[in-house]
């Protein structure tokens, strides 16, 4: 055998063993399941805790005049909230309720939801305006999917409080009306 053949042969085998390497190599690998949970999630709250808005209604300052309805609180207020609904449900709202006592007669109470704050995360929810506040819940905000707002003042949608003398002829004078407003937040 002459020697160009024998290391042609030689070249062969090894390019060939060095080929068919990975196929006699051995493999190992383990594997493990992971399982967690995402339960549904509805919360929601008011930011910051004073709990209280105040207005005034004041004489005019011209005899014979329309009384001045006016927000004496200068703190603004934000709703935050936090929602996992399922991969098949609903998308969420928020309503808005009085629980406690009533709207004096004559007296009508408004709440508005601004844009949401754009912090948090996405699929937050949409306001619906302005909407008069009464013992039957009506929704504020719409559309409510899977996110968070974020916690705290700046976060979430700023709320807007309106106090309106909606017919004079049933105001009576009396000293610190007071009622509770409430915020739900449900499956549309």
């Amino acid at each position: 055998m002459s020697m160009n053949k024998g290391l042609k042969i030689t070249l062969i085998i090894v390019i060939a063993l060095w080929l068919a390497k990975p196929a006699f190599s051995q493999s190992d690998n383990a594997n493990i399941n992971v399982r967690f949970s995402v339960p549904e999630i509805a919360v929601v709250d008011i930011e910051p805790d004073y709990n209280n808005i105040e207005f005034s209604v004041n004489a005019s300052a011209s005899p014979g005049g329309e009384p001045v309805v006016e927000n004496v609180s200068n703190e603004s207020v934000w709703i935050n909230y936090s929602s996992a609904i399922r991969l098949t449900g609903n998308k969420r709202m928020i309503n808005v309720q009085i629980s406690d006592n009533d709207v004096p007669p004559g007296i009508s109470f408004y709440i508005e939801a601004s844009a949401a704050s754009g912090l948090g995360s996405a699929n937050q929810g949409i306001s619906t305006g302005k909407v008069r506040v009464t013992h039957e819940p009506r929704p504020i905000i719409t559309g409510i999917g899977s996110c968070y707002t974020g916690d705290g003042v700046n976060m979430g949608h700023e709320l807007h409080y309106f106090l309106e003398i909606s017919d004079f002829t049933k105001i009576e004078s009396a000293a610190n009306q007071v009622f509770t407003v409430m915020y739900t937040i449900t499956d549309n």
